[in-house]
């Protein structure tokens, strides 16, 4: 015999939601500010009273629109109620023009996670007042959520009186001590509530600790610590471009000249899912996405001039990162000193000198509530939900951090070598200083210790071919798992389909061929005469799936037979490196100029690999291509950790000079009109310059 029973929740229920669902009491005092934004206030005071004694209260008291009893007691004290949520998404818009920012009706339960005894205190304008106490003794003492009522009283005015209007929540028999750190915490917590430079200015927020105020009495005023950086950068992305405005100015003392530049460029994609350029579909639901960075150069030289920098330093220790903004209001936990949510100091790891930590920045991010619909708030006031929307708007951030720090790193190269007489390295052999040295001891007598230099010498090529060989190798690792992957899923693929025996050989021989093409690549061994079509044959050989997946029209004479074949010098396994990255490099930069849009026409991405004789040092093998070109100098393209690619290590064309070097060629980077290109080719050439064999 079947029966119907009903659900049933514990009282206890209610507290677990202000308990669990609330990170912090400082998320939960952050929270109350929230529900006071959406009532339309235009300021909220906080006071924490009696801080260490048992009569210890908080107060929170703002000038909104007030509740009724009737709101209280079908909105306020029903949890999960969603109509915050149903507003937004009517775009019902309050009096002071604000969409609300609840949308789960679980955040006024954040008063649970402060006290025991809540007092709620309202009233609406001309409307009588409405008192409510819940004491969790009381509330605790019944079993089941449906045995517990709850008085709502309705009286003369008594607290909002005359024409006031608002909303008052006494919290007592606190749960927490509230020492000084957790003071200072939440003072720094409810002054970044809103957005200090783009914030809603109808909305004010107010800490008051009456007989403690030495507590926050010196922490710093952020804007005034904003002025203080080195470095600011804004951007806005509205789906189409990134136009950005940069400032450099340095500190006070540092004979640097001040730069400021403003541009606009193409979003570049760090992930590579078809396309590189970023489009409409990366806001979609995201909305328009803006925001600043201001970055200090804590450098030990460049931070003995920062001004107070005992109090910068703490107040980046504190607050640095990027923050989120919503309509000028902050979304948490972005930007808190637990929360590297950008992954930036991760980056920094990798490229110390060339990325920013967090603990170097303060930033902010700003979306529209409106238009940012996908990006949901996690339950527990903790960041987004992570969906795709997130990782597009963080997408778009990183790629914003890529233009910023290509703008940054000559300044920070001409600071250093400002202050310490050190430039940012260039790759360049040992030979010309080693002369110049051999030449001194020569000269001052000191014949004896030309074997200490000859064995510097040595060793020091040593070094540079085994760090050559494993960055070489390193650098090719992504693109061979990716084109192995393809090729294993290609193999299962015909196999799954019964193709011809003749084509699942074929794709099993190259399976085999690109595993051997990496080995020679791994391989270690001098520079020694070699085929200079060979060495371009096995370069396009380890991007062939790419070229053809992204549609890369090739012109490949050498390979072909139309331009005679010659033998140079090299180590064949880092020049076939070398070349991969540059064929590499023009797959990417030809999807930036023409990237896949519908109905866009037939692709127009083109390389050309062929031989040159044009160059007096010798042969040479050029790789070139109808992308947007080089926009940096020869010297800062072969600098290590400078890319404008997203994502990017800025090693490779490092990496591939260094290899020319060892072989006794070089890397140059001819316009295309210096040399008998095709027409079609106006983009990026790179020429591997060789020593002709002897």
């Amino acid at each position: 015999m079947a029966q119907t029973a009903s659900l049933r929740p514990k009282a206890r229920i209610l507290q677990l939601l202000g308990d669990e669902l609330i990170g912090s009491a400082r998320l939960a005092v952050f929270e109350l500010v929230k529900n006071a934004y959406d009532a339309d206030a235009t300021e909220v005071v906080v006071t924490l009273e009696n801080l260490g004694k048992t009569d210890a209260r908080i107060v929170v008291q703002d000038d909104g629109l007030g509740m009724s009893a009737a709101i209280i007691e079908n909105v306020w004290l029903v949890p999960a109620n969603d109509h915050r949520r149903r507003q937004r998404e009517r775009g019902d818009r309050s009096p002071l023009g604000r969409l609300p920012l609840g949308e789960k009706g679980l955040g006024r339960f954040a008063v649970h996670k402060l006290g025991e005894r809540i007092e709620l205190v309202t009233r609406q304008a001309g409307s009588k007042e409405v008192k409510v106490v819940l004491d969790w003794a009381e509330l605790l003492s019944h079993d089941f959520l449906d045995e517990i009522r709850v008085e709502v009283i309705e009286r003369e005015p008594e607290l909002f009186v005359g024409d006031a209007h608002g909303t008052r929540v006494e919290i007592t028999r606190l749960r927490e001590a509230w020492p000084r750190g957790a003071v200072r915490d939440l003072h720094r917590s409810l002054t970044s509530i809103a957005d200090p430079t783009a914030g809603p200015s109808d909305f004010n927020v107010v800490l008051d600790v009456p007989g403690a105020e030495y507590l926050i009495d010196d922490l710093p005023d952020p804007r005034r610590i904003l002025e203080l950086a080195m470095w600011d950068f804004s951007f806005v992305f509205d789906g189409h471009e990134i136009r950005w405005d940069y400032t450099f100015r340095p500190y006070s003392g540092i004979k640097v000249a001040p730069a400021h530049k403003s541009g606009a460029e193409p979003l570049l994609r760090a992930r590579d899912r078809g396309r590189v350029v970023g489009g409409l579909d990366l806001i979609e639901g995201v909305g328009p996405v803006s925001g600043s960075f201001h970055v200090f150069d804590r450098d030990r030289e460049s931070w003995s001039y920062m001004q107070q920098r005992q109090l910068v330093g703490d107040y980046l220790k504190n607050n640095g990162g990027v923050r989120v903004y919503r309509d000028g209001v902050r979304v948490y936990n972005y930007g808190e000193p637990d929360d590297d949510w950008l992954g930036l100091d991760l980056r920094r790891v990798n490229t110390p000198t060339r990325r920013v930590s967090r603990n170097q920045i303060l930033g902010r991010v700003t979306l529209e509530l409106a238009s940012s619909i996908l990006l949901r708030e996690k339950t527990n006031r903790e960041g987004f939900v992570e969906n795709e929307a997130l990782e597009n708007l963080k997408e778009v951030i990183l790629s914003a951090f890529a233009i910023f720090e290509r703008l940054r790193a000559p300044h920070k190269d001409a600071v250093r070598q400002a202050l310490t007489g050190a430039k940012q390295p260039v790759a360049r052999s040992i030979d010309t200083p080693a002369e110049q040295l051999r030449g001194a001891l020569v000269e001052h007598k000191l014949s004896h210790l030309l074997p200490v230099l000859d064995e510097i010498t040595r060793e020091y090529d040593q070094l540079r071919e085994i760090m050559l060989t494993a960055g070489n190798a390193g650098l090719q690792l992504s693109l061979i798992f990716h084109e192995l992957e393809r090729g294993v899923r290609g193999l299962f693929e015909a196999i799954r389909r019964r193709e011809s025996l003749e084509d699942i050989e074929q794709r099993s021989r190259y399976l085999k061929d690109l595993l051997e093409g990496f080995a020679t690549i791994l391989k270690k061994e001098p520079a020694k005469p070699q085929s200079l079509a060979k060495i371009a044959r096995e370069a396009m050989f380890l991007n062939q799936l790419r070229l053809r997946s992204h549609k890369v029209a090739v012109d490949f004479p050498l390979g072909k037979e139309e331009q005679p074949d010659v033998t140079v010098r090299a180590s064949l396994g880092l020049a076939i490196g070398g070349v991969s990255n540059a064929i590499d490099n023009a797959i990417y930069w030809t999807r930036v100029r023409w990237p896949d849009e519908p109905d866009a026409g037939p692709l127009q991405r083109r390389l050309w690999v062929g031989a040159s004789d044009d160059f007096p040092e010798g042969p040479a093998l050029i790789v070139a291509d109808n992308g947007p070109g080089f926009r940096d100098p020869p010297d800062d393209l072969i600098r290590p950790f400078l890319t404008r690619r997203p994502g990017g290590m800025g090693l490779g064309l490092y990496y591939a000079n260094l290899a020319m070097e060892l072989s006794g060629g070089k890397l140059i980077f001819p316009q295309p009109g210096d040399l008998d290109l095709p027409d079609y080719i106006d983009g990026a050439v790179v020429a591997f310059v060789f020593q002709g064999a002897k």
